[in-house]
């Protein structure tokens, strides 16, 4: 059974009780005060939180990992985690902090807590003091955004505007205000294009700063849905490369794709199916690429020169083909006999014809004797 509240609060019953009480005690009150133990509970604290966020958040970088860990770790966390167990009940004060209201300082109160988180170390061992570092920062590890904590709000500010391409903020003092020991600055923080003017105050001017970006991280993250960020224009080159490289296919990488036989299968069926759709939906185009060529001067004298009629002559061939075969038929008919033609004046009669007859006959006896 829990013998102290606050021992039921942290889910640790010591066996050593009096580490517990010199862990309670700041160095005002006494000789066995809990700085030694503070030391040892940093060191502690620090490796569980590392440990803790390691397992959590598996793609942190170890830069992000250190910067939540020390927000996680730093004395305002530490403040109000002891605030929750109400330490400041069991503190152990000198006169003089406890007139001066030590119990509801903030470094006192963080001081004491990692004092505690030592104390339960010699106690119970490592893994006593990672079973309840660990039971009081979960519920602070589930509502933490690794990405923002950490950053203070001029940093925020700044990031934000940047990824927007907005000009980054302005910070001016506006008036100082109280004694020269105890000054309170005004600083306005203005965002031209966002329309955005507020101020801030603070004990120094940092600190003013601060206060005033936070305000106006406020104002341009309640104004974020109508920021109208305009992409960036393709040129009309890039335009028609990316267009051009493959037909249904856009950009380079997209057409370098096409080189696997399996999708470049793919594709054609698809482009096959959509050009056929659009012929059944519309009419026919044909679409021409031209591409210039410089002409020739042979080429501009010809196009100077009228027009001539061109007249289409047969070949020889089949000149000669023709006049073969007329030779052919002609050489082919049958002679006709000769008719004589001589006028009737001429033939002799039969008396004149009678001498010439034999004439002839005897002259061609006459030679068969020879």
């Amino acid at each position: 059974m829990l013998s102290s509240p606050l021992e039921s609060r942290l889910w640790y019953e010591f066996r050593n009780a009096e580490l517990l009480r010199q862990a309670m005690t700041h160095r005002s009150h006494s000789a066995a005060h809990n700085e030694r133990l503070e030391f040892l509970g940093d060191s502690v604290l620090n490796c569980v939180v590392a440990a803790l966020l390691f397992q959590r958040f598996g793609k942190l970088d170890e830069g992000d990992l250190s910067r939540v860990r020390a927000n996680l770790v730093k004395q305002q966390s530490l403040y109000e985690i002891a605030q929750a167990l109400n330490v400041s009940e069991c503190l152990r004060l000198g006169e003089g902090e406890l007139r001066s209201g030590g119990f509801r300082r903030p470094s006192i109160l963080a001081d004491t807590l990692e004092a505690i988180f030592g104390a339960i170390f010699l106690d119970g061992g490592f893994d006593a003091a990672f079973t309840v570092i660990k039971r009081l920062y979960t519920p602070v590890l589930d509502h933490i955004d690794p990405r923002t904590i950490g950053k203070d709000a001029k940093t925020l500010l700044q990031e934000y505007l940047q990824g927007h391409k907005i000009a980054l903020p302005t910070y001016t003092v506006v008036a100082t205000h109280g004694a020269a020991h105890n000054q309170q600055f005004e600083v306005e923080c203005t965002v031209p294009k966002l329309d955005v003017k507020v101020s801030g105050s603070g004990a120094s001017r940092r600190a003013a700063e601060q206060a005033a970006a936070k305000k106006a991280l406020d104002e341009v993250m309640a104004a974020a849905p109508t920021l109208g960020v305009k992409p960036k224009r393709k040129s009309s080159r890039a335009a028609k490369s990316e267009q051009d490289v493959v037909p249904g296919v856009t950009g380079v990488q997209g057409a370098l794709d096409l080189r696997s036989p399996d999708r470049r299968e793919r594709h054609q069926q698809a482009h096959a199916a959509q050009s056929g759709d659009e012929r059944a939906a519309t009419a026919p185009l044909a679409v021409i690429r031209v591409t210039h060529v410089e002409p020739s001067a042979a080429a501009y004298a010809s196009a100077d020169k009228p027009e001539q009629q061109v007249i289409h002559k047969p070949e020889k061939g089949e000149k000669s083909e023709k006049a073969e075969k007329l030779a052919k038929a002609e050489a082919s008919k049958p002679e006709a006999p000769k008719e004589d033609k001589r006028p009737a004046s001429d033939t002799p009669s039969g008396d004149d014809a009678g001498p010439n007859i034999e004439s002839r006959s005897s002259s061609a006896s006459a030679d068969a004797g020879h």
